[in-house]
């Protein structure tokens, strides 16, 4: 039995002549009348009742046609995604994402992924950059956005999509404020003040690089409070425990209890990125187009605002 001898039973099934059957096939009757001949003897039993001047389904036909219908739509169904998740056009991917980036690249990379390849399924995951990278390591997830500088000891990808300044956030009327029109801020100006900063654990290099910065200025920060999520740092300075470095999307959303300000000095350490963190050697198609998507949005948004 073959797809091609069922495809035969579907369109006599439908048409009821040998002749017609024939021709709408491209195949001539003999050949027609074989193939139901052979596809009968396999299933045991009689598909057609045949009379000199007509043909008709016989009962366990009638059965057997809207089974076989099935099994073929499922068939080309089965033929077209295994060639659309070759070509990255359907399937399932696993992405990993840390708070900060739905502020920036990703709600916008949902959407133009989503707008190409529609019939990909998104699992959409948000954790820490640290957590994102174990997963993809371990095979549980496909492709991550993070935030770096970031540790890379596992033989990953991690394709930098937009580079972002540290920005000082500070609580509104609090005695670190600068005064009223401050744009920029020196450091060092804060050396005395509490800071809160990323996690040591969770995002060891961001938390490096946070202290890098402020002893660059000349001091050590009195880390009073860390926390997992760029986010949670922004809360935690609104409610007055101390001030904070972030990257400078984060002054988009303009929090009511707190003011961004710029670094009167800016050096390399000055910066954090968002990357795309992934597998290259068992990234799958998939992946590679939504790597690709949010490549070239990045590209054309050019640097993230500062």
């Amino acid at each position: 039995m073959n797809l091609r001898q069922l495809q035969h039973f579907v369109v006599l099934g439908e048409v009821l002549n040998f002749r017609k059957a024939a021709d709408k096939l491209h195949i001539v009757q003999p050949a027609l009348t074989a193939s139901i001949r052979r596809l009968e003897i396999e299933f045991g039993v009689d598909l057609f009742e045949r009379t000199t001047r007509d043909v008709k389904l016989s009962a366990a036909g009638r059965a057997a046609l809207p089974e076989v219908k099935r099994a073929l739509q499922q068939m080309d169904r089965a033929r077209r995604n295994a060639k659309a998740t070759q070509t990255g056009e359907w399937g399932t991917l696993r992405v990993g994402f840390v708070g900060s980036a739905s502020m920036a690249l990703l709600p916008a990379g949902i959407r133009a992924f989503r707008t190409r390849f529609p019939d990909v399924v998104l699992g959409l995951q948000e954790s820490t950059g640290s957590r994102i990278v174990d997963l993809i390591d371990n095979g549980q997830m496909d492709v991550g956005l993070i935030r770096t500088p970031a540790v890379n000891n596992r033989g990953l990808t991690i394709h930098t999509l937009q580079t972002q300044r540290f920005m000082v956030v500070i609580p509104r009327g609090s005695e670190w404020e600068p005064a009223r029109n401050t744009k920029k801020v020196r450091l060092q100006d804060l050396a005395n003040a509490p800071f809160i900063t990323f996690s040591r654990d969770e995002s060891p290099m961001l938390y490096l690089a946070v202290v890098s910065v402020c002893r660059e200025a000349g001091f050590t920060p009195n880390i009073v409070q860390e926390a997992i999520q760029v986010q949670t740092v922004v809360t935690l300075v609104e409610s007055g425990l101390g001030v904070g470095l972030v990257p400078s999307v984060c002054a988009q959303h303009k929090p009511a209890n707190a003011s961004f300000f710029e670094l009167a000095k800016q050096t390399p350490a000055c910066a954090t990125g968002l990357a795309l963190v992934y597998d290259a050697g068992s990234l799958s198609p998939v992946g590679r187009r939504f790597v690709q998507t949010l490549s070239e949005l990045a590209e054309q948004d050019g640097p993230a605002p500062v």
